[in-house]
């Protein structure tokens, strides 16, 4: 089975467009650390806490030795993202996350990394998502404002919803 991290920034993109039933569909092993789930709950994200909380993501912590030692080496990453790195590398799994500090951190350690718009791609491409609908999805996650707003690759996102949009 293929082991998936994800950073807070990933969970609350999936809450915003409601896809966490289908993430489940995919049949991807979820794994998160405590560090991003205190993140969830100082920003109220109860649906990505049910999940974790009835088992469908699980919490696994690397050892505080090892969060630091890579979070001392990493200038600009914080310790919340040197924990799924962490967990990612020891895990061999891939790292879900739009933090663009982290994504470049772990391709440099060899870690898959994807984001928001991959998880989307990948629901279109298994069929468990319409093309059209993600289209919306995604224009409606852009569209988000003031303390709700989201920080995606706009050229990217624009793509994916024109090539999704013709999508049946």
């Amino acid at each position: 089975m293929k082991i998936a991290v994800k950073d807070a920034n990933v969970f609350i993109d999936m809450e915003a467009m409601g896809v966490f039933d289908l993430w489940a569909q995919l049949g991807y092993e979820t794994l998160t650390t405590s560090l991003i789930v205190l993140e969830l709950e100082d920003g109220c994200h109860a649906e990505a806490l049910a999940y974790i909380e009835t088992g469908g993501i699980s919490v696994v912590d690397p050892s505080s030795e090892a969060i630091y030692d890579l979070y001392s080496k990493l200038p600009g990453l914080s310790i919340e993202d040197a924990s799924v790195l962490c967990l990612a590398i020891e895990r061999n799994a891939m790292l879900l996350t739009g933090d663009k500090t982290l994504r470049n951190a772990g391709e440099v350690r060899q870690v898959e990394v994807h984001g928001s718009i991959w998880v989307l791609d990948k629901l279109v491409q298994e069929g468990k998502l319409a093309g059209t609908v993600a289209a919306e999805k995604l224009h409606s996650l852009l569209n988000l404002a003031g303390a709700g707003s989201r920080f995606l690759p706009d050229k990217l996102a624009y793509k994916y919803i024109r090539k999704w949009s013709v999508c049946r």
